[in-house]
Order: structure tokens, then C-alpha cells, then sequence
């Protein structure tokens, strides 16, 4: 008998033990994370605001050399219009700057978004994977010709994504390196080539540098990393 109770204490056991682990309570994800969206989100404002300056830089740069006409420049010599006027520019500067960096922006996101869409990317691997022609020995050249290029319609647009991407990236660091001179002293980017070729590295104005890469991908990748815990937050919670 004190077997039996024994096997039906340890049977209750394992199934209060059992019926524990089976437990799926709804649980809340870590304090820490959602702090961490709202500590990210203003470190993203704050370097949206700070990145805009070197494109406002480079609009200022284009408007000044724009030759204007003899009545601007009559209206900025006087005392109070004058001063109206340069506000205004200053103002003129600011947005286009402002359209300039959201421009390099969101061409610079769109192929990093689409690239990783699960949907868009199951799309086209299904194009990619019908209605492909295969080659034979029998074709002329024009036929092989026209079946690859046909054959490559289907991942055309990927191909683009990639392409614009890296180009948009490229054409936004040298946009910066005009703003930050990556030389000591002073210099452009064609005076940097110069020096790594010869490999003279102690001109380099590292700090310039930095700076242009931040410019570049410090959104980007804050963007990605606050959807990633966004991401787990979700997954905590389902």
C-alpha cells in the first residue's frame, strides 16, 4: 500500500509538473526593450537633425552659384528687406537641403526594405524559376542572345534594387566628403585618392571620415536594429 501511494503521489507530481510546463501565460516582454525603442527613436532624431546640415551645405553651395538678377541683388542690399531676404534663403537652403537628404534617403532604404521582405522576395524567385528558357546547341547566337536576355527579365528587378543601392550609397559618401574634407588641411576627394595611393595615411583626416560614414548609415541602421527588437517584442508577446 505505500507503494501505491507513493506511485500516485509521484504520478501527481509529474502531472502538476507537467501541467507547469504546459502552462502559456501571456508574458510581457523586458521593460529594458521598450526603453530601448524610445532610448533608439530619439537617437534617430537627433542624427536626422544633425545629418541634414551637410546637405543644407550643399544646396547653399548650388544657390550661391546661380547668378541672380540685378533686383535680388538690390533687394539684399538694403537694411530690413535685405534681412528678410537672407532669411528666406537661409530657409530656402534648409528645405532643399532637407528634400535633398530625404531624397538619398529613402532611395537608399527602398532596396534595403524590399531585399528583405519575405513576400517580395518569394515573388520573384517564383518568376525567376518559371517560364526560363533553356539554351541548345542548335541556336544561332541571336536566339541564345534573346533567350538570356529574356531569361533575365525575371530578376530584373532585383537586379535594380541591388545596383541602386550600392550606387546611392556610393554618390551619398562623396556627396559628404565634399561637406567633410578627408584631408588634413583641406582637399577633395580626388586629393584622397592621391594619398592612398601613395599610401600616405597620417593625411587622412580620420575624424572627417568618420563623420561622413555616420551620415551615411548611422539612420539606416538604427532604422534596422529598432525594427529588429520591434520584431522580438512581437514574438515575445504572440
Amino acid at each position: 500500500m505505500g507503494y501505491c501511494n507513493k506511485d500516485r503521489s509521484s504520478g501527481s507530481y509529474a502531472q502538476g509538473t507537467k501541467a507547469t510546463h504546459n502552462y502559456s501565460g501571456t508574458q510581457k516582454p523586458p521593460f529594458m526593450l521598450q526603453i530601448l525603442i524610445w532610448v533608439i527613436t530619439g537617437i534617430i532624431i537627433s542624427i536626422i537633425l544633425a545629418n541634414i546640415k551637410p546637405y543644407e551645405i550643399i544646396a547653399a553651395r548650388y544657390f550661391r552659384g546661380i547668378t541672380y538678377s540685378d533686383l535680388t541683388n538690390f533687394l539684399s542690399s538694403l537694411w530690413v528687406i535685405g534681412g528678410i531676404f537672407s532669411l528666406f534663403m537661409r530657409f530656402i537652403n534648409f528645405g532643399f537641403g532637407t528634400l535633398l537628404w530625404a531624397g538619398i534617403q529613402i532611395l537608399e532604404l527602398i532596396p534595403s526594405e524590399l531585399l528583405g521582405h519575405e513576400k517580395f522576395l518569394d515573388k520573384n524567385i517564383q518568376k525567376a524559376g518559371t517560364n526560363q528558357y533553356a539554351s541548345s546547341n542548335n541556336d544561332s547566337w541571336e536566339v541564345k542572345l534573346a533567350k538570356k536576355l529574356r531569361n533575365s527579365c525575371s530578376t530584373e528587378v532585383l537586379r535594380f534594387l541591388i545596383i541602386l543601392g550600392v550606387c546611392v550609397y556610393v554618390v551619398d559618401f562623396f556627396l559628404c566628403l565634399t561637406v567633410f574634407p578627408p584631408v588634413k588641411g583641406g582637399g577633395d576627394v580626388w586629393k584622397l585618392l592621391d594619398i592612398v595611393q601613395y599610401q600616405q595615411f597620417s593625411k587622412i583626416n580620420w575624424e572627417n571620415i568618420i563623420r561622413a560614414i555616420t551620415t551615411v548609415g548611422a539612420v539606416q541602421f538604427l532604422l534596422k536594429l529598432r525594427k529588429i527588437i520591434v520584431q522580438i517584442i512581437r514574438d515575445l508577446k504572440d
